[in-house]
């Protein structure tokens, strides 16, 4: 269980350093020229955040999405410990909000216990035509200062046709 989790945080490491770089695709337009409208927002401490960017890859039989907003790269990244349409518990995967760039991290993992289950990811749609991706999450997020841990909820999440590439299977 810990190797797994260790593997999505490397996964999100990896994806936020990746997420970071300009690319200059509209990722509102698909191949075919279609519109499709992408949306990622969240609510939490009495506002809604609202991604200006967002994506997603499946690989390994996992799916990664993150999303950023603003210059000073406010984010989520997701590590999803499956790769179909189905409801994920985020003790079996993991959500990471960044409050910016070498900012605070809230988790969904729990640092005083790792297998309490703190909310759910639900995927509820993968449009394999025109690679995108939806769904809904919610979560209690923990931040780790030194001995005081602080908690954010995080609710009424939702993602709309997020494009996602396929990665290395």
């Amino acid at each position: 269980m810990k190797k797994n989790k260790i593997t999505y945080y490397l996964s999100l490491i990896a994806m936020v350093t990746l997420f970071s770089c300009n690319n200059d695709d509209n990722p509102s337009v698909d191949s075919n020229n279609t519109f499709l409208p992408v949306s990622f927002k969240v609510g939490f401490s009495g506002q809604t955040l609202t991604a200006d960017e967002a994506q997603a890859v499946i690989s390994n039989g996992e799916i990664s999405i993150n999303a950023i907003k603003g210059t000073n790269n406010e984010s989520f990244s997701f590590a999803i410990a499956g790769n179909s349409v189905g409801t994920y518990p985020t003790n079996e995967s993991v959500i990471l909000y960044s409050t910016g760039v070498n900012q605070q991290i809230y988790s969904s993992i729990n640092p005083a216990d790792a297998l309490t289950n703190t909310g759910q990811i639900k995927i509820t749609s993968i449009n394999t035509v025109n690679k995108r991706i939806s769904g809904s999450f919610d979560y209690t997020g923990y931040y780790r200062d030194g001995l005081i841990t602080y908690t954010k909820e995080f609710t009424n999440g939702t993602f709309k046709n997020i494009p996602y590439t396929i990665g290395i299977q």
